[in-house]
């Protein structure tokens, strides 16, 4: 096993310029979900001149998948995660840059890995998700079954600490629309029907319905259209509100409570309250333990300190499409460290993701990922003992039938 654990840390060692450079071109050009035209092209490019079999405009215009070895009786198939959307104005602020270079210097360094030792231990893949951070891609994955012969998943997310098993929350996206009367403001406003007050009312309500709460049922949302004119009383007002819980239950009671909250503000206003859910809820992550036990012992070897402060290890780090998979097949998405403190999603943590230091955090990441799977892939007992855990966290998993 050292002998493949040598060879994916020295892959990874010999492409760390073009890898930094991958990873830095994404970052200088950001593309919004379902547009990343150039990431999908210099991606597919650089796993095609690394030898991976690669298909372009998988599933998605900008999705891909990139795969090398062979999974035969006793052998396992890896798939890792890659992203590489940006959000509106703020850029690579969710460092999906970085997410796209530790997944394909991982990718490299267990192709290198499965090539090293005297038995074939199985299957790498890179499969490129677009649109994380709008409706999500994933979820298209598990319904096109394509994780019916992948053993186990892994990926990763920059942030400010060093998490094996961090906690991402169930979302629920929901587009809400008050429907009025509009009228002149000044001349005859008793003839108007305020949507934009039941859109105020609305988000007074929720307000209200926080201190209520538990401590990870969140509700967020904005205000994206509240009229035309300032003379004009709006007649049709729209919002965006994100739900969010730790599991199916929770997500329930949430639910219940702000729809209350969405009718009453068009009942108080004399509007009429439309709501449409999403597509693609993003499940809340299952981590498993013994695949991120594995991964922690395997960073700390590099040099990786992981953290113990008690705030960070419960504080949500928002919520990912990676959950929904994470109920069918084993998978852990850990964080790392790329040497700020600054808020995630903020425009000072996407400033973070184009230096230096968070490429050199990206290297190590993606060698502990890289000495996590070829080890998983080594250990039949312990891929046993990852598949039995994910059976006993997941009650979905039982009910996943491939045909």
């Amino acid at each position: 096993m050292e002998t493949r654990f040598e060879a994916a840390k020295s892959a990874i060692d010999g492409q760390e310029r073009q890898l930094r450079e991958l990873g830095s071109e994404i970052w200088r050009n950001p593309e919004l979900g379902k547009q990343e035209i150039r990431a999908h092209k210099i991606l597919t490019a650089f796993l095609r001149e690394q030898g991976f079999e690669v298909e372009e405009q998988f599933i998605h215009p900008t999705g891909f998948h990139a795969s090398y070895g062979k999974k035969d009786e006793g052998t396992y198939h890896v798939c890792l995660l890659c992203e590489y959307d940006a959000l509106p104005q703020l850029g690579h602020a969710s460092g999906h840059n970085l997410v796209a270079e530790v997944c394909v210097a991982a990718g490299i360094g267990i192709k290198a890995g499965i090539a090293a030792g005297d038995r074939v231990i199985g299957k790498v893949t890179v499969v490129g998700s677009p649109d994380k951070e709008g409706n999500g891609t994933k979820a298209d994955l598990v319904n096109q079954q394509f994780f019916k012969d992948v053993d186990f998943v892994m990926t990763v997310q920059p942030y400010m600490a060093n998490i094996s098993k961090p906690l991402f929350l169930q979302v629920m996206r929901v587009q809400l629309k008050y429907e009025g009367k509009t009228s002149h403001a000044s001349c005859q406003p008793w003839e108007a029907r305020n949507a934009l007050d039941a859109a105020v009312l609305c988000y007074t309500n929720i307000s209200v319905l926080r201190q209520q709460l538990k401590p990870h049922m969140q509700i967020h949302g904005i205000i994206n259209n509240g009229g035309l004119r300032p003379n004009i009383i709006p007649g049709e007002t729209e919002m965006k509100i994100y739900l969010r819980a730790r599991d199916h239950i929770d997500m329930a009671i949430l639910t219940q409570k702000a729809n209350a909250a969405f009718v009453a503000a068009g009942k108080a206003t004399g509007c009429e309250t439309h709501f449409d859910f999403t597509e693609n809820p993003y499940s809340a992550l299952l981590s498993n333990t013994p695949m991120a036990d594995v991964y922690q012992r395997q960073a700390e070897s590099l040099g990786l300190q992981f953290t113990g402060d008690v705030d960070l290890l419960t504080t949500s780090c928002g919520s990912t499409d990676t959950g929904n998979i994470s109920h069918i097949v084993p998978c852990i998405l850990p964080t790392f460290a790329i040497g700020t403190d600054a808020s995630y999603q903020s425009e000072a943590f996407a400033e973070a993701c184009g230096t230096e230091e968070a490429h050199n955090a990206s290297i190590l990441a993606s060698k502990a990922v890289a000495l996590t799977a070829l080890e998983v892939m080594s250990k039949p007992e312990l891929m046993e003992e990852i598949k039995n855990v994910s059976r006993a966290d997941s009650p979905t998993a039982p009910l996943t039938l491939w045909p």
